[in-house]
């Protein structure tokens, strides 16, 4: 049985999704640490390999996403083994901004609905806004062309309704695409990660909540430089720390099964003993009712032994697969509930 991961891209025009995704696919298809992507649909595949070639070969960027959202199913597998289908969907940039209802756009409907369901969410931001520190009065722009704003009003809403649903909350990635833009070395007056950090803090408050687990990854395709085509260097395509991401929301998404079947298995060892001791009060013989009383009673013994083992199976299969990709996030910030997360990394917090 493979795991379904759900996950849900979001971003403004011109943000990069869409090239981060060709990036992402050439790099987790070599394979990254023995982990791998594949497309299920062997055309799909040939498009993205395409995608990547124009872009690599000719200099020529990706179509923006449309009306209808970019989806993917991808097979991720570590070892050689098939462990989950990761589904991906990539909403226009436009779908945040957009209406919903009889006179409003269908991918917006579209777009909240797959994000109060996704394991993993992926808000994606130009790294062109933080190139160098964001000044007290520019926040609001950044805010505004970012879509920061919207997305905070997503995010909550997805928040507070599976908080109040007791439903587990997904992974967020907040994605810094064009991370070669940033000045992160500049003579006297460098950019810092954490100063990046802090900085996203303040525009979304909401991701670093209690709760809510968060890492910040700014990623890169290469400077991407233009020719006077307008096309971009072929040369200037490098990958960097595309495939974390990724790795991220599935390790979240391990760790916070493994954690469930934990629960799961207190529960159904409370419920075993506690049919079991009502077994162990019947009086040996009896009458025919007291036999029928005593043989429902193994039964269900059986059937809890069977989801104990069951969930035991599936609860140490989770926990092997979160403890072999928490070590690829060592470099990651990740935050859970506000805080540098310990798990991700010896030192933290």
């Amino acid at each position: 049985m493979l795991h379904q991961v759900m996950t849900s891209v979001l971003g403004a025009s011109g943000s990069g999704k869409s090239t981060y995704l060709l990036a992402l696919y050439a790099t987790m298809s070599r394979g990254v640490n023995t982990c791998t992507l594949h497309e299920v649909d062997s055309n799909r595949d040939v498009e993205l390999s395409d995608g990547w070639r124009d872009l690599g070969e000719s200099g020529r960027p990706p179509e923006q996403t449309g009306a209808a959202p970019r989806q993917h199913v991808f097979v991720y597998s570590r070892d050689m083994k098939r462990l989950a289908n990761l589904h991906w969907t990539d909403f226009r940039g436009g779908a945040l901004a957009s209406f919903v209802g009889p006179d409003g756009s269908p991918d917006a409907a579209d777009m909240l609905r797959q994000v109060s369901l996704a394991h993993g969410v992926f808000l994606v931001v130009d790294g062109e806004h933080f190139r160098k520190p964001i000044a007290p009065n520019q926040r609001e722009a950044v805010s505004r062309d970012s879509l920061l704003q919207r997305m905070s009003s997503v995010l909550t809403d997805t928040l507070t309704g599976r908080t109040a649903a007791g439903r587990p909350l997904p992974a967020i990635t907040i994605l810094i695409t064009k991370a070669d833009l940033i000045e992160w070395n500049l003579p006297g007056a460098s950019r810092r990660l954490e100063d990046l950090v802090a900085e996203i803090r303040s525009l979304l408050p909401v991701a670093f909540q209690r709760r809510v687990c968060t890492a910040v990854c700014p990623v890169s395709v290469g400077p991407l430089e233009s020719v006077a085509s307008g096309a971009v260097r072929p040369d200037s395509v490098a990958p960097d720390s595309v495939h974390l991401p990724v790795m991220f929301t599935l390790a979240h998404f391990y760790r916070q099964e493994r954690d469930s079947l934990g629960e799961r298995l207190k529960a159904l060892a409370a419920e075993r003993a506690a049919v079991d001791g009502e077994l162990r009060t019947l009086p040996p013989g009896g009458s025919r009712s007291l036999a029928a009383r005593r043989d429902r009673l193994i039964g269900a013994l059986r059937a809890l032994d069977e989801q104990q083992a069951s969930a035991g199976h599936w609860r140490g299969h989770c926990a092997a697969e979160a403890e072999a990709l928490v070590p690829m996030l060592r470099h990651l910030m990740i935050y859970d509930g506000g805080r540098l997360a310990t798990w991700a990394g010896v030192g933290r917090g």
